[in-house]
């Protein structure tokens, strides 16, 4: 008879998609494991193939990103049939004000109907019902760990967690950041920082804005273009803390959608001379990015930001996305050209 002791010292393996909640919360998971003594087995960055295999087992009112964690997973199973567990955390509320997405909240249950997924591994955040470090707790009573160990690796991975972000908040790209976690690297900024005439703020779940193979590399085609990239990780910690309140009837109900509504709100105000022009990307079948778009490009329109919305799908070709893209840039390059020339005018007149 087979047994699977997981509270003896062999190594248990457990693997992560490299898809979805990856590119917020893996330096978290990772110490967290880690710190329970796990062998972390990634699945590879997105490619045709895993997109393609995750196509075909995702129903067509699935977004792109959700059929994108499908072929992650069948890529771990396929390739790795030694794993242990498949990790599958489910998000339903990180803060007690708003939900995430259904396709969070569901996630594990979801996964579970692939065909040949060894245990899922699940880690349920949850602060409308218990506290974090309750979760790491259960985390840990399934490993084999005791509350003690299970505490002590919870504490760590939050403190190296915070260390992240404040390293994003000094300016570091998301996808560098991760590069470094992945390879157990202390958190030094690149060298070769890039500066660009006009500055675009890349709003978008972290999953469409830093998988460059389904967003086809668009922060490079911009960067290439001489344009600046600011996303929402890089900017200050106290813009989130205050919620946006839409109308006195309507307030946001989804937590990624509040924060890219509360970004959004500091450049409509103070920050308005920072940036040159907002970005979206969107994935397809989207329902609140859909309902934020249409407010936020509303906004832009008022205080005469250009704004693109970029729709995401399996579909998306290189060339009409690069076309778009050149576009805009050209506009707003020009646009502050004009304005620049305007205001050079408006001195030499008043001299």
């Amino acid at each position: 008879m087979e047994t699977n002791d997981h509270s003896s010292k062999k190594n248990i393996k457990v693997g992560i998609p490299r898809a979805l909640h990856f590119y917020r919360y893996f330096p978290f998971w990772k110490k967290l494991l880690e710190e329970l003594d796990v062998e972390i087995v990634l699945s590879p960055p997105t490619n045709k193939k895993i997109v393609e295999e995750g196509v075909t087992h995702g129903f067509g009112e699935l977004c792109i990103p959700v059929k994108i964690y499908y072929g992650h997973v069948l890529k771990l199973v396929r390739e790795h049939p030694d794993l242990d567990y498949i990790f599958v955390p489910r998000y339903v509320a990180e803060v007690k004000e708003a939900y995430f997405c259904p396709k969070f909240i569901s996630l594990p249950d979801i996964i579970k109907i692939l065909p040949e997924v060894p245990k899922l591994l699940n880690f349920e955040v949850n602060v409308k019902e218990f506290p974090i470090a309750t979760s790491a707790i259960e985390l840990g009573k399934e490993l084999g760990r005791t509350q003690n160990q299970s505490l002590n690796a919870y504490r760590e991975a939050q403190k190296y967690f915070d260390e992240y972000h404040k390293f994003l908040r000094d300016g570091a790209p998301v996808n560098h950041a991760l590069r470094l976690v992945e390879r157990d690297r202390p958190f030094t900024l690149s060298k070769k920082k890039h500066k660009g005439d006009i500055k675009f703020l890349l709003l978008g779940h972290a999953y469409n804005i830093f998988d460059t193979f389904i967003n086809l590399d668009f922060q490079k085609k911009l960067q290439d273009q001489g344009v600046e990239v600011l996303t929402i990780e890089n900017l200050p910690e106290s813009l989130f803390k205050e919620p946006v309140i839409i109308n006195k009837r309507l307030r946001n109900y989804w937590k990624h959608e509040e924060e890219i509504m509360q970004s959004i709100r500091y450049f409509l105000t103070k920050g308005r001379g920072e940036i040159d022009g907002v970005i979206f990307l969107i994935s397809f079948a989207c329902g609140p990015d859909s309902l934020i778009s249409e407010l936020i490009m509303r906004d832009m329109k008022v205080v005469g930001l250009p704004f693109l919305e970029i729709t995401m799908d399996e579909h998306s070709g290189e060339a009409g996305l690069l076309t778009r893209v050149e576009s805009f840039v050209e506009m707003v390059r020009r646009k502050k050209k004009k304005l620049t020339m305007d205001s050079k005018k408006k001195e030499t007149i008043k001299i």
